[in-house]
């Protein structure tokens, strides 16, 4: 069987992007003050939707366990230890 490649996206892109989210969805909430109708309800959406991917990234990224490749070869394992 062959290894499926891992297509999580990285730590650090994930705390950027999550945090540009959440900046995204400030900017949409202050864009919907002082509109009415359609663009105070869009805008508002947007919020709800940036601030809740930015949540989701910003969490994923914070409690994630590293892969082999983030954590290097220095990691020690008690299943490699030669004693």
């Amino acid at each position: 069987m062959t290894r499926r490649p891992d297509i999580r996206p990285r730590r650090k892109t994930s705390l950027s992007t999550g945090m540009l989210c959440v900046l995204g969805g400030l900017v949409a909430l202050m864009l919907s003050r002082g509109r009415d109708g359609f663009d105070k309800g869009f805008f508002l959406g947007a919020c709800i939707a940036l601030m809740i991917l930015g949540a989701y990234l910003l969490g994923s990224a914070t409690f994630r366990k590293g892969t082999e490749d983030e954590l290097g070869d220095d990691a020690w394992l008690p299943s490699r230890d030669g004693r």
